[in-house]
């Protein structure tokens, strides 16, 4: 029996009206059926394609977080290589600071040699007429002269002594400007060593420059490629069919990255330093090239002095005395720019008279990472150098920093 005589058969007894709308019904029920299977498809296909594009932009966003865990290990690394490259660098920065010392040694010699040597040419000066009418006529000068025979041998015994005293001081004058020529080529000497020292601190200078500068735009770059990662993962994550939950997931994601990222941003303290830069920083004890020109408690006009004052060499750099965070970094009143490190154990460093710095709050610092640089060398001035101020608090009471800058920051 086909479909048509069994339909035939249910349709017997009922009015034409109800069967013509029984039969419309039996037929238009598969098309409504295929419609709505074919709208499942589309859909489970533009789901399919969200949930692929989601995925690969989830791939792409877990590959950038863990390209900045890499570049923060690398930022970790390149901390201790800055130490490392800090603590050479002191060397350079001794020698610069000997030889302005000498020159400014020199150039007080000089001058002062010069000086004598003025007033010894004076004080001939006056002599030396008497001296040319003796030297060509002795007898007639002292028979010229009114008085006694006997005054006048005695008036020549008495200049021949004058002669020898004149000629000393003649031999004197002689010395001294020789003195004074010999003082003048060592200064020009000295002038060009200190050259030479300033050139090659200036190289390595920056050599730490450029490293710090592709610490920085590499942790930039990296974050900057996390962001426009996760942005692309948010957007197509809410073409998916469940938009909340992936937000909900995304939010999550987020706020793990920004940790990620402050964590990348403030450098953790790397491992301890190797031997060699530990016994420099050891055999030097102070953050900075120089020399200790006021110790703490000294005489001031303020009062008793509560820091320590170190001469650097021009354009040294500043290295961070102890590891920790970095409280602040930024001009302060009078003092310019300044640094204060939280050295633990209610321990904080404070240090100013930089030129220029090279951290930020909220860095966290390993012991001898550069903080910042002195005032470069003036040609105009070599015997002048930067002066950095050094003060130790413990619970907000200043404390002498000697002792505790021997032992490496510590105690």
């Amino acid at each position: 029996m086909d479909c048509f005589a069994a339909l035939a058969m249910t349709m017997k007894g009922q009015r034409p009206r109800a069967q013509l709308r029984r039969f419309a019904l039996l037929f238009l029920i598969p098309s409504l059926a295929f419609a709505h299977s074919s709208s499942i498809d589309r859909q489970q296909k533009a789901l399919k394609a969200a949930q692929s594009a989601a995925q690969q932009h989830h791939q792409a966003a877990a590959a950038a977080r863990q390209k900045a865990a890499q570049d923060a290990a690398q930022a970790a690394a390149l901390a201790q290589q800055q130490v490392a490259a800090a603590a050479a660098l002191r060397r350079l920065e001794d020698q610069t600071a000997h030889a302005a010392s000498s020159l400014a040694v020199l150039d007080d010699q000089s001058q002062q040699a010069a000086k004598n040597l003025r007033q010894n040419e004076a004080a001939l000066a006056s002599l030396l007429p008497v001296m040319q009418r003796l030297s060509s006529q002795p007898a007639a000068t002292m028979l010229a002269a009114p008085g006694a025979p006997a005054d006048a041998i005695r008036g020549i015994l008495v200049l021949r002594g004058i002669a020898t005293q004149i000629v000393d001081e003649a031999n004197t004058v002689h010395a001294q400007a020789e003195q004074v020529a010999l003082l003048r080529t060592q200064t020009v000497a000295q002038q060009q060593l200190l050259g030479v020292a300033v050139v090659n601190q200036q190289k390595a200078e920056d050599a730490l420059s450029a490293q710090i500068s592709a610490a920085h735009g590499a942790e930039t770059s990296d974050l900057d490629t996390a962001a426009s990662a996760a942005a692309a993962e948010l957007a197509a994550t809410q073409n998916a069919h469940n938009l909340q939950s992936a937000i909900d997931k995304l939010q999550a994601q987020a706020e793990a990255q920004a940790k990620a990222a402050q964590a990348a941003a403030r450098l953790p303290p790397p491992s301890p330093p190797s031997p060699k830069t530990a016994n420099v920083l050891a055999a030097t004890g102070a953050p900075v090239a120089g020399t200790l020109v006021q110790a703490y408690g000294a005489s001031t006009v303020a009062g008793p002095a509560v820091g320590i004052i170190y001469r650097a060499a021009p354009g040294a750099r500043v290295a961070a005395p102890c590891s920790g965070p970095v409280l602040y970094a930024n001009r302060f009143q009078n003092y310019g720019l300044l640094v204060i490190l939280d050295c633990g154990g209610n321990t904080d460093a404070v240090l100013s008279g930089m030129h220029h710095l090279d951290v930020t709050a909220g860095q966290k610092l390993a012991r001898g990472q550069p903080i910042g640089q002195m005032q470069g060398f003036d040609s105009d001035n070599p015997a002048a150098q930067p002066m950095l101020y050094v003060e130790l608090r413990r619970n907000g009471t200043p404390v002498d920093p000697t002792a505790w800058l021997s032992r490496g920051g510590s105690g």
